[in-house]
């Protein structure tokens, strides 16, 4: 069964810089469709974005901030018959991961199909949807495709 391995970079504008990770699937074929490899990418894809936005996440939660009760809250406290610290945010529900990445993957593939980017696979420029046949050694680029600046 040949080897699929995936390297994705993604550059995040919360955390400056750029998250890399390798991801490998086990192919159960050897033949692939542009559109199923479209696909694994985007997974891969989204699956470091939330590597790399949970780490950076912990990384603010290390230290919790100590609650202070200030002389404004205290005031207002009085005001109301109660003082009390207060209550921290409720994190906001994160969205279906499912419904996101059906989203992203529909996305990816309409820009394909609109010629945003192309793909090289094992040396052959792919502009629209066919069946790839991988072997161990095959190598896939996305090259994304803009027009120049000032030319």
């Amino acid at each position: 069964m040949p080897h699929l391995l995936l390297n994705c970079e993604i550059a995040e504008r919360q955390s400056p810089g750029l998250h890399q990770g390798q991801v490998a699937f086990q192919m159960e074929s050897p033949s692939i469709s542009t559109r199923e490899l479209i696909a694994l990418s985007v997974r891969a894809h989204l699956a470091l974005q939330r590597i790399a936005r949970a780490s950076a996440h912990s990384m603010a939660q290390a230290v919790p901030p100590t609650p202070t009760l200030t002389q404004a809250l205290i005031d207002e406290g009085l005001a109301q018959g109660r003082v009390a610290l207060p209550r921290p945010p409720e994190p906001a529900s994160a969205p279906e991961l499912a419904v996101v990445e059906h989203a992203e993957i529909q996305r990816a593939l309409a820009a394909f199909e609109a010629g945003e980017f192309q793909m090289v696979v094992d040396g052959t420029l792919y502009r629209s949807h066919s069946e790839l046949h991988l072997t161990d050694s095959s190598h896939a680029v996305f090259l994304r495709l803009r027009p120049l600046v000032g030319g």
